[in-house]
């Protein structure tokens, strides 16, 4: 199995997968994969038509095959590819419906961890449009102060507003990246990269302005379950 890291280049073929399935994981998101490949040592294949990828972090893992194919066959072999190297056969970002599916295809031999650690926030449209409810009210207050106090305005992230992005976005840095702070940095670099190629990527943007200057933005994609939306970045200036 020959694996390569993932560029804009090969977006076309990975969407090709990905888009083929249903999964609401940030993990099977196509621009996702290619702006963090670098910083988690990430590396795909396409084997019998199915998305597969691989990471050396915390000793190495393959995320679940993703696309339409004999999912079975392609697990098996990289159980089998994993056997030969005599190293432990690990999967990360199994959902629920992953792991049904898996336990079906092979039973209980291996253990399934669930990490809440790495989970994700996830919110209905409805809600997040009206913001109703109690568990809510503390995000609906903040809204209010900042449309009570500030000349406010929203716009798509565009061509004609993607260099003030970049400008709020390094002004960012200043005020929060400690030199020795990595993770941050890698997150900025990620940041910029999606601003950068987000139509290249895919990705769609959001722009909020106070008194004419940009003090935060949000970006992301749709994911393959065509239900949901994956917000990737969102920052702002402590103050906003």
């Amino acid at each position: 199995m020959e694996f390569k890291t993932p560029t804009i280049e090969d977006k076309e073929e990975i969407d090709r997968c990905i888009l083929a399935d249903d999964t609401r994981s940030c993990d099977y998101a196509t621009a996702n994969i290619i702006l963090w490949s670098a910083y988690y040592q990430v590396k795909y294949a396409i084997i019998e038509g199915l998305f597969v990828s691989h990471t050396d972090e915390e000793g190495g893992s393959f995320c679940y095959p993703i696309g339409k194919g004999d999912k079975k066959k392609v697990l098996q072999s990289l159980m089998d590819d994993c056997k030969e190297k005599q190293i432990p056969f690990v999967l990360h970002g199994v959902t629920h419906e992953m792991e049904d599916e898996f336990r079906e295809m092979f039973g209980d031999i291996y253990e399934i961890e669930y990490d809440r650690d790495i989970s994700e926030y996830i919110y209905d449209r409805e809600k997040l449009a009206t913001l109703s409810g109690k568990k809510l009210h503390g995000k609906r207050n903040h809204i209010n102060r900042f449309k009570e106090n500030h000349e406010w305005s929203y716009e798509p992230l565009s061509d004609e507003n993607q260099l003030e992005v970049l400008a709020m976005l390094m002004e960012w840095k200043l005020q929060n990246c400690d030199p020795e702070d990595i993770e941050k940095h890698d997150e900025i670099c990620v940041s910029k990269n999606s601003v950068i190629n987000y139509r290249e990527l895919g990705l769609v943007g959001g722009v909020l302005r106070a008194e004419g200057k940009i003090v935060g933005f949000s970006i992301g994609e749709r994911a393959s379950n065509e239900d949901t939306f994956i917000v990737h970045i969102e920052k702002a200036f402590a103050d906003i």
